[in-house]
């Protein structure tokens, strides 16, 4: 950008230009139309350009602040390293480890030894008792809320499903194949006393002995058949927690499943939910306010284009790709905040804060009352086993358990709004061949790819079903064929080491080198061959045509100068005095300074930047090389073309004559 663009021109500043340029300055009048449209194009390309990416910026900055995942990284590492240590930390002879649990006689040694130390804390680190508030925290500063909950499923025996006489002797099986929730709705009495075939065991942070309670329900539940037994099914341990430090709920859920094999399956889940990020920073909410005013500003661009085009005044364009774009983006960010809408309804219209008072009161007042009813002091006295009836524990563990559907649906909308809003900046970038090149390379390569990828489907399925074959007997990872199918994939991209399966049967090397060398050597070289050579294409045709920071400056240039510097719009100008000149095939610059009444030099410069408009943008067709398309508009065939390169040379060299004969020295005339 230069410092006389701006500056008004000077007699003295037109001498600069010599004369036989202005003489040669000219442009097509229909090349003059291309022009004009395309600066009206470039200048609504760039003007509507940093909504999208001033909305992705501003939506992934909102997100981040509703769901501080920091946050929630050091509330859920805080927990799990006491609750759920790492695979490879050394257990001893009493401790172990949740994901090291191979059979149902390590649950009581879990819970014992790891689960009730790290809940139920009554001294601090010098021997001193901690006060009340400060009882029951995991981590130092995760307080327990409500209760601990331990669940048991037992399953029915049944018949077996072979009528052999092996399976006649061998007694009974269990059904395996029944699926009863945990929250069946029902009276309270019957969901807090029930032993089949869900049991459930609370120990809140007020019980003044939580070890004798799990021994105590260890050995009832031996007596009468409900507990850990042959028959279980699974094994469920619920904590919730709230961390003060970082306003954070964190759900943990420790979980053994029982196959039909006899062995057992611990997994393991932690999130962590904010309670309200509105309270730590009107930052916050002023981020959702530029969200929804930009998001609002998409919307009035496409409600009104669609009532121009309904109304009859702007007929159908086949531009449905960028609207279908911004429709997409406006309704993925309206479905996030539905979500957010929801998870904080939860908090606030739920009585979440009430329950929760309510169920404290209640487990004080249970534990100053006697165990059983032969234990009562007077008559009438009511006792904890008939108390338990009435606990609210169960409506509140199902709340609970609402807020981690709430927050995965709220991460998953949140993934695919970012990845919306990202295709809403490619798009707004797609006018540009240099910006659109990663765009137009994977659409390039997907139609190219599309018969390659239903046999590249069969050969990674044939694939699959042999490993699974061969390995999924002993291995987890070939177990099924959807495993399988995993494995493989994740196979291309290096996931699959041979020391796994080299030892699982004699055709592992076979099947390894057979798949390494389809796979690796035919395949996926083909497909990058597709996606490198689609990429060189794109590249070729808009190398060195375009720049887009020129045409940047070029747009900047003319908005400033006309709103902000309030010069005269000589492009307008020069469009309403067209239509008076409808014989005029070639505008030279004397012709443009004499409709316009400026300068040469401005003249000039006006053709110079109407020529550079008019390369830039291509109105009617595709994206293509751009100087072939200008050199088919401005002439009707190449022989005429040529002609009229001749015809402005002689015109220049005319000139220079005319030029040099009227600066000779006077001693010659």
């Amino acid at each position: 950008m230069t410092v006389d663009y701006f500056e008004p021109v000077t007699p003295r500043s037109e001498t600069d230009v010599s004369t036989s340029a202005d003489a040669i300055a000219s442009i097509p009048a229909h090349a003059i139309g291309i022009a004009l449209t395309a600066r009206k194009q470039l200048r609504g390309h760039f003007l509507t350009l940093p909504v999208p990416l001033l909305l992705f910026v501003a939506f992934i900055a909102m997100v981040l602040t509703h769901t501080p995942i920091q946050r929630v990284y050091m509330a859920n590492h805080g927990v799990a390293t006491t609750l759920n240590p790492k695979a490879d930390v050394v257990q001893s002879k009493t401790v172990v480890n949740f994901m090291k649990i191979r059979s149902l006689d390590d649950i009581p040694r879990w819970v014992n030894n790891s689960v009730l130390p790290a809940l139920f804390t009554n001294t601090s680190l010098n021997g001193s008792v901690l006060p009340r508030e400060l009882r029951g925290r995991v981590s130092s500063y995760h307080a327990l809320v409500g209760a601990a909950t331990f669940l048991t499923f037992n399953t029915n025996a049944t018949e077996c499903p072979s009528a052999t006489d092996l399976a006649a002797n061998y007694g009974p099986c269990y059904d395996f194949d029944v699926e009863i929730d945990v929250d069946t709705p029902g009276p309270l009495s019957w969901r807090n006393m029930r032993y089949i075939p869900w049991n459930s065991l609370y120990i809140a942070a007020a019980n003044p002995d939580p070890y004798g309670r799990w021994q105590r329900w260890l050995r009832e539940s031996a007596q009468k058949n409900y507990g850990l037994s042959i028959t279980t099914r699974e094994f469920v341990v619920k904590i919730t927690t709230y961390n003060g430090q970082l306003d954070l709920f964190t759900y943990q859920r420790f979980r053994i499943e029982v196959d039909e094999g006899g062995a057992c399956n611990p997994s393991y889940k932690v999130q962590s939910i904010p309670t309200n990020p509105y309270t730590t920073s009107h930052l916050n909410l002023a981020l959702d306010v530029l969200v929804w005013l930009l998001v609002l500003y998409v919307l009035f661009r496409r409600v009104k284009a669609l009532l121009r085009q309904v109304r009859g005044h702007v007929p159908w364009s086949c531009s449905l790709g960028i609207a279908l774009v911004e429709w997409c983006s406006i309704a993925t960010v309206a479905l996030y905040y539905v979500a957010w809408f929801h998870i904080c309804t939860k908090f606030f219209n739920s009585g979440l804060e009430t329950q929760l008072r309510t169920l404290n009161s209640f487990y004080d007042e249970l534990y100053l009352l006697p165990l059983e009813s032969n234990q009562t002091q007077q008559p009438g006295q009511d006792y904890q086993r008939h108390r338990m009836e009435s606990n609210t524990q169960p409506d509140l563990t199902a709340l609970l358990d609402s807020f981690g559907g709430a927050i995965n649906f709220v991460y998953v909308v949140s993934i695919v709004a970012c990845l919306q809003l990202a295709i809403h900046v490619l798009a707004a970038f797609q006018f540009h061949p240099t910006m659109n090149v990663l765009t137009n390379t994977i659409v390039t390569s997907i139609k190219r790819l599309g018969s390659f990828l239903f046999v590249f489907g069969l050969v990674v399925l044939s694939l699959a079903t042999s490993g699974c074959l061969l390995f999924g007997p002993q291995l987890e990872e070939f177990s099924s064929l959807d495993k399988s199918l995993v494995t493989c994939t994740n196979m291309l991209y290096g996931g699959l080491s041979y020391e796994l399966i080299k030892d699982v049967n004699d055709l592992a090397i076979v099947w390894f080198w057979a798949s390494q060398s389809i796979v690796y050597m035919v395949l996926v070289n083909i497909m990058l061959a597709v996606v490198i050579t689609s990429h060189q294409e794109i590249v070729a045709i808009n190398f060195a045509k375009r720049s887009f920071v020129d045409e940047f400056f070029l747009v900047l240039r003319d908005v400033l100068k006309i709103y902000l510097l309030r010069r005269p719009d000589l492009f307008q100008k020069l469009t309403d005095r067209m239509p008076f000149e409808p014989h005029r095939n070639v505008w030279t610059a004397d012709d443009v300074a004499a409709t316009l009444v400026i300068s040469n030099l401005r003249a000039t410069r006006l053709i110079r930047k109407l020529e550079h408009y008019a390369t830039s943008v291509d109105v009617d067709e595709p994206s293509v090389v751009r100087s072939t398309m200008l050199d088919a508009r401005s002439a009707p065939c190449g022989h005429c073309h040529e002609m009229e390169t001749k015809m402005q040379a002689m015109d220049a060299k005319l000139a220079f004559l005319i030029e040099h004969l009227t600066k000779k020295p006077s001693y010659l005339v």
